[in-house]
Order: C-alpha cells, then sequence, then structure tokens
C-alpha cells in the first residue's frame, strides 16, 4: 500500500467507512508502522475527508486497539509485544478450531465453495507475489469460517481479534519460507473441510495457528532484543 492510495473518492454517505478500512490497511500492512504517530491533519489531507471523518474513523480504530490515545490526544499505532502476539494466537486458537468444527457440521455448501474460491485466489496471488492481497484473502478465509460457524458469539468475538491479528499475520507471512508452508496447510485445511472431516479441520486449523503463532512472536522477539540492544549501546556511547 502507498500513501497515494489512502485518497478516497466515494459516496459522502460512506466516507466514514472507507476511511476506517483505509487507516486500519494502511496499519496491518505496515504503511504506518507500530508506534507512529497519526496526526489529523495529516490524515484528513491523506484521505481527502473532513476531520469529522477522521476523528470518527480513528475512534473505531481505537476500539480495535490497533491505536492508542496518549496525553494530549496524541495518537500512535498501538505496538504488539511477542507476549501479546502469543495471547492473541492463544485465543484464536481456542475459537477458530471451534468453529471450523461447527462449519463442517452445518456443511453450507455456497460457503465451502466460496472457501475453495478464496484458496484459489490465494495461489494467483502467491505467484504475483502480492503479500498484502494475500493477507486480505486469508482474512477473507477465516471470516468465511466464522460466518458459517452458526455461532454469533464466536463470530463476534473472534472477529474482534482478526482486525488486531491482520498487522501479525502480514509480519508471519513476510518470515522465510512461512508462506510456503502456510500455504501447504491451507490445503490440507480446505480438503480435510470439503471432505466433511470436521475433527481433523479442528486439528489442522489448530496446528496452522500455532506455526503462525511461531513466526511472528520469534520476529517480535528478535525486534525486541534488537531495540533493547540498541538502547543500551544509545546509555553506554
Amino acid at each position: 500500500m502507498k500513501y497515494q492510495d489512502l485518497k478516497i473518492t466515494v459516496n459522502p454517505a460512506l466516507v466514514r467507512d472507507h476511511a476506517v478500512d483505509k487507516l486500519r490497511n494502511a496499519i496491518c500492512t505496515g504503511l504506518y508502522p507500530p508506534g507512529t504517530r497519526l496526526i489529523e491533519r495529516e490524515l484528513c489531507e491523506a484521505l481527502g475527508v473532513s476531520r469529522t471523518s477522521v476523528r470518527e474513523a480513528l475512534r473505531q480504530l481505537q476500539s480495535e486497539s490497533l491505536i492508542e490515545v496518549g496525553q494530549r490526544r496524541n495518537i500512535r499505532v498501538a505496538i504488539v509485544s511477542s507476549d501479546e502476539a502469543a495471547d492473541l494466537y492463544f485465543i484464536r486458537i481456542q475459537l477458530e478450531t471451534e468453529a471450523v468444527r461447527r462449519f463442517v457440521e452445518l456443511a453450507d455448501k455456497e460457503a465451502i465453495k466460496n472457501l475453495v474460491q478464496i484458496r484459489k485466489a490465494m495461489s494467483k496471488q502467491l505467484h504475483k507475489g502480492d503479500i498484502q492481497q494475500l493477507c486480505q484473502l486469508a482474512g477473507e478465509f477465516y471470516e468465511t469460517i466464522l460466518a458459517g460457524c452458526g455461532s454469533k458469539v464466536i463470530y463476534d468475538v473472534a472477529k474482534q481479534l482478526l482486525a488486531r491479528v491482520q498487522y501479525l499475520r502480514f509480519r508471519s507471512m513476510s518470515a522465510p519460507g512461512r508462506l510456503d508452508d502456510g500455504l501447504r496447510e491451507w490445503d490440507s485445511l480446505v480438503e480435510a473441510i470439503t471432505s466433511g472431516k470436521g475433527k481433523l479441520a479442528a486439528k489442522l486449523m489448530a496446528d496452522h495457528l500455532e506455526n503462525a503463532k511461531q513466526a511472528v512472536v520469534a520476529t517480535l522477539k528478535e525486534e525486541e532484543q534488537s531495540l533493547d540492544g540498541d538502547e543500551s549501546g544509545a546509555l553506554n556511547a
């Protein structure tokens, strides 16, 4: 994603929703990295919308824990620690393994067909090397399962987590070797779902999310250790 992609040109009634989507994607794809200060005036110029629309969008992103508001309304992109990332994935594993098991039990043919189509689209984006689009499709993949699991409670709670996980997913996919492994795991998962094997699908989902967790936590820990080393060096300089 590039800064020029932020500009919004839609019906005013949809401006707020589009502003939320644009800023969420900008954060999740690293255009605005963790810790970056967000200035309302600059966001208004980038998005081409009013300050009111920007403030409404920021309130939504704050409710999703993607941004933090400090003293004097200083707004920064939230920093997710390796420990927090581990906890987020731990909760995902509990919710999404149950969701996919129920998804298979309900066996909605249209939802399963949609899932297969998303997986095929992911392969196309892999060949193009478009990780950003691949991450978006992965989000649609998981949300399709959640929406079809027959539980509004599981859907609502897990969907809230997915907003925070999207940035971590981008980091996980960028880890060496993780993308190829992840695609093989998705293939096995889709095969289990289409074969009506709910218990196997739940196990494969748990394994897949555990592997993703390990990849992103390892990346974040390396960054935290590097930052600690830089701070220590600066103090001793």
